[in-house]
């Protein structure tokens, strides 16, 4: 058990991934179990119930970054071989870019479902309106989320911990101009692989 503690990837802790889909599927999990228990009813049909869905919802909202946080995944590739051939192939380590793109890739699959399915389930309980800015509104929050994991270290339970901590941070993603890059790189690129997949899906399904 020691052993696989300690066994790493480039430095990449082993025991991180199955953390790291976990923590992915959980919205996944939330989203589809909260569907299937408001089932057709609208949201006036809810009545006591839309407290425990508004909680549901926002324990969603906290974790979907997660999915989102898996395509960063790619990082651990920076510097990983010190000895390059001509065509910048490292001969001893190649697979490790094939590894971490897959690892990566997991985060194509949770973040769609875990949106699109909420989205659905909007659409059928709040009408269609609602349903389209869904995505619009969560995927730049999802994209903050994002940052405050990758640089502050931050974790999906600090929302509820360390809220003072977390607005302090973010009002610096937007005063200073290479972190508001940062944020709006990866909220178009969000916004792209959401909405392409949506299309593909759909083509694949209805030709």
């Amino acid at each position: 058990m020691q052993s696989l503690l300690l066994f790493n990837i480039h430095g990449y802790n082993f025991i991180m991934i199955p953390w790291n889909i976990l923590l992915a599927l959980v919205p996944c999990w939330i989203v589809y179990y909260l569907a299937k228990g408001v089932g057709n009813k609208k949201w006036k049909d809810l009545k006591n119930q839309k407290i425990i869905f508004i909680i549901l919802f926002l324990l969603w909202l906290f974790m979907l970054p997660n999915t989102a946080y898996l395509f960063f995944i790619v990082r651990h590739l920076v510097n990983y071989c010190d000895d390059f051939d001509k065509y910048r192939v490292c001969l001893d380590g190649s697979w490790k870019v094939m590894f971490f793109f897959v690892y990566a890739a997991i985060g194509i699959p949770t973040f769609y479902y875990g949106l699109n399915r909420m989205e659905r389930l909007f659409k059928s309980m709040c009408g269609k309106i609602y349903a389209t800015f869904l995505p619009i509104i969560v995927i730049p929050m999802t994209s903050i989320a994002v940052m405050f994991g990758l640089y502050e270290r931050f974790n999906s339970w600090d929302i509820l911990f360390r809220p003072i901590d977390l607005l302090k941070t973010v009002t610096t993603y937007f005063t200073e101009i290479y972190l508001l890059t940062d944020f709006l790189v990866i909220t178009v690129c969000l916004y792209f692989i959401y909405y392409i997949t949506s299309y593909l899906i759909k083509r694949i399904v209805y030709e």
